[in-house]
């Protein structure tokens, strides 16, 4: 009986083993034997290999295999960029402007002119309705309003303005105190809120229009 080697004997790559004193099936599934059946012109001992995609990349250089160095150049890149961005002559660009002679709506009114057109005149007819009616109802209702006569608002405006220039007056006076002690900084405050009303009443008398008030004012 020959001995076997054990150093020699071991089982190698893309071998089949043995089982049962046969070789074994190949295995199912995807690979060089399609379905699972051996094809006839099929080596089960060829080693599979993967179809090459894309370009290897380079081998590792060997150790005497090294760049070149201590190579210095003697242009100084700065001063040659500068140089270079100086006398470089600027690229043109042709700018087109806009022929606002051809264009289609030239010498028309905006559309949208239009649209705020119509929406002032919308407006202003809503104003007129509103105003016509509270006229209407102050005319159903005589009793209740009058409309004040001319001359009485002439010697109302004029009353009022004399009124407030007598206030003006003691308000000036007090305001040339630096400090307000006693009750003068209400006093004050009074002088100005009295002020503000008499402007509120020439305001309204003064507007265009007729001025209507309650009846037996």
């Amino acid at each position: 009986m020959v001995k076997k080697d054990p150093k020699k004997d071991f089982l190698k790559k893309s071998t089949p083993t043995k089982r049962g004193g046969g070789l074994l099936a190949p295995l199912r599934g995807s690979g060089s034997y399609g379905s699972g059946e051996l094809k006839e012109n099929v080596n089960p001992n060829k080693c599979f290999s993967y179809p090459v995609v894309c370009k290897p990349k380079p081998l590792v250089p060997l150790k005497h295999e090294r760049p070149i160095m201590s190579l210095h150049a003697s242009k100084n890149f700065i001063t040659s960029n500068a140089v270079d961005v100086i006398l470089k002559v600027p690229i043109k660009t042709m700018v087109l402007e806009p022929d606002y002679i051809n264009k289609e709506d030239f010498g028309k009114v905006p559309e949208y002119l239009k649209d705020v057109k119509k929406e002032i005149i919308s407006e202003n007819e809503l104003i007129d309705d509103f105003v016509r009616q509270q006229m209407e109802d102050l005319q159903d209702r005589p009793e209740y309003v009058t409309e004040l006569p001319e001359d009485t608002r002439s010697v109302l405006i004029e009353k009022l303005k004399s009124k407030w220039d007598a206030v003006n007056k003691k308000y000036q006076v007090l305001c040339m105190h630096t400090i307000y002690e006693g009750g003068k900084k209400a006093q004050k405050e009074g002088f100005e809120k009295e002020m503000n009303g008499i402007e509120s009443d020439l305001e309204k008398l003064m507007k265009s229009g007729p001025v209507v008030v309650q009846a037996g004012y």
